[in-house]
């Protein structure tokens, strides 16, 4: 394989791009195809068989672009289309944020008791509880719907005194339960770190799924062979399916840097 490839990472909307600024910050010279599905999102509240038609025809159009990697950068459709996206890839491997979260809650907790907060639809799913039991039978779980939270981080209300007494709301059930880890399970969450660690305080270590997503990245990329050996400026490409100009305008707060031109697809 052509290690000069691009890496696709693909998310329902926009929170996806916090999991390519921590591949920027990870992975300096590999380029980058990022998708996001703006015209369709949000995602959670669709059947599973609607999400596994929009995750399919998504993996299809990133495979044409030559990809040696596919990153399910959502939640949502890390835990209801990741098979999908597994079978159509083919010798392509695939990474996911639900399967980098676990793997690093699992193996950072102490005390084996771990909370989760996402989305309504990724909290239902159970995809991380099931995926930590798989990894430790014996960590306890505790998870928590935050449906609050993704509407507060688009407008930008970061330390917002409505976003604090909202976190310390969502939070007070999953802390009365002693946890050791709090898992960031939407890919919106990374930007509330700060507030998120001051609520949970100090003995609650944050996984972030953006940050343990590039890390795995960057292992399986040395495991099979295939990271860029060149050390030219890398090239990101971005493409959305709806309104590119609000995606730019958040997007550059998510991503912490400019954008660039932004590509609108029509299916």
């Amino acid at each position: 394989m052509d290690s000069s490839r691009p890496i696709g990472v693909f998310d329902s909307g926009i929170g996806g791009l916090t999991v390519v600024r921590a591949l920027m910050e990870r992975l300096p010279f590999e380029r980058i195809v990022y998708f996001g599905d703006t015209a369709r999102v949000p995602y959670g509240i669709k059947s599973v068989a609607t999400i596994e038609h929009f995750t399919a025809q998504i993996t299809d159009f990133l495979l044409r672009q030559d990809v040696k990697m596919l990153i399910i950068a959502c939640n949502t459709m890390a835990a209801v289309a990741a098979e999908v996206v597994r079978r159509r890839a083919g010798d392509i491997p695939v990474l996911d944020v639900i399967e980098a979260g676990a793997r690093a809650a699992v193996g950072g907790s102490g005390a084996g008791r771990i909370a989760v907060i996402g989305t309504p639809t990724t909290v239902n799913s159970n995809a991380y509880a099931r995926r930590m039991h798989e990894l430790d039978p014996a960590v306890r779980v505790y998870s928590q719907a935050c449906p609050l939270f993704v509407p507060l981080v688009e407008e930008g209300w970061l330390d917002h005194p409505v976003t604090r007494l909202t976190a310390q709301e969502y939070l007070k059930p999953v802390l009365a339960e002693e946890v050791d880890s709090l898992v960031l399970g939407c890919t919106h969450y990374p930007l509330l770190k700060p507030l998120l660690k001051e609520v949970a305080g100090p003995q609650v270590r944050l996984v972030d799924s953006a940050v343990t997503t590039a890390e795995l990245a960057a292992d399986t990329l040395q495991r099979l062979a295939i990271a860029n050996t060149s050390r030219d400026p890398a090239a990101y490409r971005y493409v959305v399916t709806d309104v590119p100009l609000r995606f730019q305008t958040v997007g550059e707060r998510f991503l912490g840097r400019s954008l660039g031109t932004v590509e609108k697809l029509e299916w």
